[in-house]
């Protein structure tokens, strides 16, 4: 039997996680099934519990792939000179979250489910921490380079801050899955004017 090479598995892996997200988006979290996975993604149960072990591992691998990826977006807005006030890469890493999950509906189902699964409340607290330290390191360096702060104030100040950031993320995501008259790019210009420099 040939060897299947480690890009083809990633590459499936991502085809399942994605089909994953039609379901959730399509059917709710909760009530998606490994079965209406499989069946999405088109690939054998085989195929697919030989990628993933449940529906909550589908997530994770969902939720990893999407924040690495944005993740390295904010590093590349470090490298600016001058670098963009940091109200200004919310807006970005917003866009690239969409893009990658469609409708913010399913991360609120996930916020939701986290409350009562330990498994799923695992995974969120992770990937928020992720996200908290990609705005500390970016506030940190921002408050060094453009505010003159030393080193130690600057992270010390951005670990401050860092939480207003993720809670401003959060509630454009929860406002938009919601609010059917709500002004996403009203919020989103309003972050580079209020949020803390």
């Amino acid at each position: 039997m040939p060897k299947v090479s480690d890009e083809y598995r990633q590459a499936k892996r991502r085809e399942i996680a994605e089909a994953a997200l039609r379901v959730f988006e399509r059917k709710g979290f909760h009530a998606a099934s490994m079965a209406d996975i499989i069946t999405e993604s088109g690939a054998s149960a085989g195929a697919i519990y030989g990628s993933f072990k449940s529906k909550n591992e589908i997530v994770l691998e969902v939720a990893n792939t999407l924040v690495d990826e944005k993740i390295a977006d904010a590093q590349a807005f470090l490298r600016l000179d001058p670098m963009p006030v940091p109200g200004a890469i919310v807006g970005p890493f917003l866009s690239g979250m969409m893009s990658g999950v469609g409708k913010p509906d399913v991360l609120v189902q996930l916020w939701g489910e986290a409350v009562t699964d330990d498994d799923i409340r695992t995974i969120t607290v992770g990937i928020m921490k992720r996200i908290t330290d990609m705005y500390e390191v970016y506030l940190a360096a921002w408050h060094e380079l453009q505010n003159g702060h030393s080193p130690a104030d600057a992270v010390a100040l951005a670990r401050r801050q860092a939480p207003l950031f993720v809670g401003v993320s959060q509630g454009y995501l929860l406002q938009r899955a919601l609010r059917p008259d709500f002004d996403g790019d009203a919020y989103l210009s309003g972050l580079a004017e209020f949020l803390p420099r």
